[in-house]
């Protein structure tokens, strides 16, 4: 009796492992993407960023930042705009994410480019394609 619960709770965690293992080779790698937002039509002149009203804009990139699409963000010092560094599958999935920004949508900022990117160097994690040489 025990030893076929053993056997059945086995299965049970090799066909999740198989069904987990396919699901992965079913979706596409994720890639990078930098978007680089500008002042939009509605961006209220002689306010700098902090004073502009991007609360929303702030949640929604904190959201993007939880479900794994958001890298890194933040506003360039001359507040001009800012650059966006997401993971998504192609461009028309980061153009979907760019495009429901609050910040966006309510035109205090607007998507200036969206250009795919390869990360080659990160000082936080020590990747660098020179890191294995010797």
């Amino acid at each position: 009796m025990l030893f076929s619960r053993i056997v059945r709770v086995g299965a049970i965690v090799a066909a999740l492992a198989v069904a987990g293992w396919l699901l992965a080779q079913s979706q596409p790698p994720s890639k990078q993407y930098v978007v680089l937002q500008k002042r939009g039509p509605k961006w209220v002149a002689g306010k700098p960023a902090g004073e502009q009203a991007l609360g929303n804009h702030g949640r929604y990139l904190q959201e993007q930042m939880t479900k794994g699409a958001l890298q890194l963000a933040g506003p360039f010092l001359d507040d001009s705009g800012g650059l966006i560094l997401y993971n998504a599958r192609d461009e028309a999935e980061v153009r979907a994410i760019a495009e429901h920004d609050p910040g966006v949508l309510d035109g205090i900022l607007a998507v200036e480019s969206i250009r795919p990117f390869h990360l080659a160097f990160d000082a936080a994690s020590g990747k660098s394609p020179f890191s294995a040489a010797k």
